[in-house]
């Protein structure tokens, strides 16, 4: 019994360095085009206005020609003052558009029908997408074009990162670095995972090509289904973690909401590659395994524990130094035991029969 406890142990530490390999792997260049296309920005809301006025903000200092620039809110029926405050926006620029979701494109639902209605209002042939909770980068759209206007490339991801005050934002922000670290890592290695929503763009010809969000099965992670679909349909699809293209979310605030958002990933995560499942069960898997090795090899359970936290450490210092971001020192230090915490009560919360809340409605899927 023994034995098998440490080589899951080990398998799982593997797993962390070839991710770490794979990170410190070339990274993909791109020229940048003599002629700039047109693109449009769609943003789906519901509910938002507390964060739309900062996203359009940031949105509005984007460097990139505002005359091949379109923005388009999609507003998901809206009870607070989302609209009204979009209203404001369009009436002072001319290239901001707000777009009321009325009905339900096909199968689509929730923020993949806002998108599909969207991508049919907006002209360009390339798109981009965010959440309205985001602060972009303003190079954002001019550091994921040149990929994505690649011959065959059909979609492109960024990274975002939460940003917070509190240890309960700030432990946030250190595993979403981890998680896009870990996307990136195995994306180097042609272990393709999926998009970020809240900072991914696609070509026009990928997504019709998909037949849009109205002809795919319904997922409560329609990021990854767009991910998904397009690679099926023989498109290539890049993955970026650089500085230029980095976007900024907010954190949760409630552990409730948290639980929830993580619950909704959980459960669109069903469909990833095999690999990838295989790397949740060695996550799910390390600290049960550490707890029952420490009865029975508590040495060897302490060494590899330390080992895990000295790999899970140096990566978040990486990470933090390819998109020149601070860590605070007292949130890296106390990340392992919220970690382990956190590790259970979302095990728990996720064998809970109760739907997902997602933007104030109820899922089951």
């Amino acid at each position: 019994m023994e034995v098998i406890l440490v080589i899951l142990l080990w398998l799982y530490l593997f797993l962390q360095l070839l991710v770490l390999a794979g990170f410190f792997s070339e990274r993909p260049r791109a020229r940048i085009p003599a002629i700039l296309p047109p693109v449009a920005v769609l943003v789906p809301a519901r509910n938002e206005a507390d964060n739309m006025g900062e996203c359009l903000d940031s949105l509005l200092k984007l460097n990139y020609p505002k005359n091949l620039l379109e923005i388009w809110i999609g507003n998901d029926a809206s009870t607070d003052q989302t609209v009204k405050l979009v209203q404001q926006y369009e009436q002072h620029y001319p290239h901001v558009h707000l777009y009321e979701v009325t009905e339900n494109l096909g199968s689509a639902k929730a923020k993949g029908n806002v998108l599909a209605h969207l991508v049919k209002q907006c002209k360009a042939d390339y798109i981009f997408v965010t959440d309205a909770d985001i602060e972009v980068s303003p190079s954002w759209i001019a550091h994921l074009l040149p990929f994505l206007m690649q011959d065959k490339v059909g979609m492109v991801s960024g990274t975002t990162v939460v940003d917070g005050k509190s240890y309960f934002e700030k432990w946030q922000g250190l595993e979403w670095m981890l998680g896009n670290g870990h996307i990136i890592g195995l994306d180097r290695l042609g272990l393709k995972s999926t998009a970020v929503g809240n900072n991914m763009a696609f070509t026009r010809e990928a997504y019709l090509a998909t037949g849009g969000y109205e002809q795919m099965p319904f997922s409560v992670t329609e990021d990854f289904q767009l991910f998904k679909a397009i690679r099926q349909g023989r498109f290539n699809t890049h993955n970026l973690i650089e500085t230029r293209s980095l976007n900024l979310s907010k954190a949760q605030t409630q552990l409730g909401e948290l639980l929830h958002q993580r619950k909704r990933w959980l459960q669109g995560a069903q469909g990833l590659p095999w690999y990838w499942l295989f790397i949740f069960m060695l996550q799910a898997l390390f600290y049960p395994v550490l707890i029952v090795l420490l009865f029975v090899h508590p040495v060897m359970a302490l060494k590899l524990w330390v080992v895990k936290v000295l790999v899970q450490t140096v990566f978040l210092l990486l990470i933090s130094q390819r998109l020149k971001l601070k860590i605070h020192w007292p949130t890296l230090i106390l990340f392992e035991p919220y970690s382990f915490i956190m590790q259970f009560l979302m095990l728990g919360f996720y064998a809970l029969p109760i739907k997902m809340d997602w933007k104030e409605r109820k899922y089951s899927n």
